[in-house]
């Protein structure tokens, strides 16, 4: 928790994702190990009154890019007290296009005491290039989410770092629709993989989601280019969003896996 990270998409329902940005933000700033609450920054934080936080939410339908850029112009300013300024962007995901765009530079490239925090319910409507420089933490996940069974994984990761083999495209589908492990979740996997690929393919400062398969995603990133790795991350989340819709999770693979290798990413 007290090595931050200076970009988080802060990913579920908007009372639990505030909640979970102030807890950040308190980390972020708070001089005691561990996180103490007690203190005056962290209490001003948790009151909304420190004057180095900042909320930002939608105008009407959306956040528009005249917001961000006096975001992205304030936040090359210095902290007040804090030892970061911290920016909570509530729905996040109704933020324009031209607004993420405007924020990108300031995400590729922050200063030292800045922390932005994007709360979101649908990831889909965020950029791949903007997922890619930020930590995507997961609270619409259960604690009762079990780990990718061995065999599962398998499969996955063989897609993912070899390929697709047609032959075997029935197999893989059945395996994965009927895996105890729910679709999405596995999908989230992919998508996870594809973004470090990302990662490391545009040499962001963001941190890699899966450090165990490191060398195997730079391995495999060379052969890939970047605009093939963001179509895949659409193609992903477009499935996931189909199975949680609760729809045909044996179309929604042979939709995904076909649409993969048509992108020559699988």
């Amino acid at each position: 928790m007290r090595k931050i990270f200076h970009a988080y998409i802060l990913l579920g329902p908007e009372e639990e994702t505030a909640k979970r940005a102030i807890e950040l933000a308190k980390a972020a700033n708070c001089s005691e190990t561990p996180l103490c609450g007690r203190c005056e920054c962290c209490r001003r934080m948790e009151a909304g009154s420190h004057p180095d936080l900042f909320h930002v939410f939608p105008d009407g339908a959306s956040i528009k890019v005249e917001k961000i850029r006096e975001v992205v112009m304030g936040s090359h300013q210095p902290p007040v007290e804090a030892k970061r300024k911290v920016y909570v962007f509530h729905e996040a995901d109704k933020m324009t296009l031209d607004a993420q765009n405007a924020l990108l530079k300031t995400l590729e490239d922050p200063p030292t005491s800045l922390l932005f925090l994007l709360l979101a319910r649908n990831i889909k409507a965020l950029l791949p290039t903007v997922i890619s420089r930020c930590q995507v933490l997961d609270y619409t996940k259960t604690d009762e989410a079990r780990d990718i069974p061995g065999d599962v994984r398998e499969i996955l990761l063989k897609l993912i770092l070899s390929g697709l083999d047609y032959s075997k495209i029935n197999f893989y589908v059945q395996k994965l629709a009927e895996a105890e492990v729910e679709s999405d979740a596995l999908m989230e996997f992919m998508a996870s993989a594809y973004r470090d690929m990302l990662v490391i393919k545009t040499k962001s400062k963001a941190g890699l989601k899966n450090w165990d398969l490191s060398d195997q995603l730079k391995k495999r990133a060379q052969d890939l280019s970047p605009r093939a790795l963001v179509k895949a991350i659409e193609i992903l989340y477009s499935q996931i969003e189909a199975v949680k819709a609760k729809g045909n999770q044996v179309l929604a693979w042979y939709n995904l896996l076909l649409g993969l290798k048509e992108q020559e990413v699988i």
